[in-house]
């Protein structure tokens, strides 16, 4: 069993990771924008889908490590989602993001290619998380 790793965050870090996040998010929507008319599956969606993985990541990282000091540091981030039902008041909605996002990471961050439909549902997943840190005052 894979035990999560924590790191301490500063405001500096925490800063980092919501920038990211926000860039991520961007590539996605870029991406989307670029393939609205097309249904088949394509690099485009695929590099949409994966940019939101990353920002929904980045997202939690800077939550986490706004509200509780730290965020997770492991392989599958498993412990991400531990981190984030803990944030109060809207971690145990937000981790069901992030689940969702993470039950898609290996298939689309290095398998085939996905649909735009399913790049918009990631992407959905991921503006909800970056979002949030707007409500911890990120």
């Amino acid at each position: 069993m894979n035990m999560a790793q924590f790191i301490r965050m500063t405001t500096h870090l925490v800063a980092q990771r919501a920038g990211t996040a926000v860039e991520f998010l961007q590539v996605a929507h870029e991406r989307l924008e670029f393939i609205r008319r097309e249904s088949g599956d394509s690099a485009e969606a695929q590099v949409a889908a994966s940019s939101a993985i990353n920002a929904g990541i980045a997202a939690v990282d800077a939550i986490c490590g706004k509200v509780l000091g730290e965020r997770a540091n492991d392989h599958d981030h498993h412990g991400a989602v531990v981190l984030l039902e803990r944030v109060k008041p809207s971690g145990m909605q937000l981790a069901r993001r992030l689940r969702s996002l993470l039950a898609e990471k290996s298939q689309l961050q290095y398998g085939g290619y996905c649909t735009a439909a399913v790049a918009l549902t990631m992407t959905r997943d991921a503006e909800k998380l970056v979002e949030a840190m707007a409500a911890y005052e990120i």
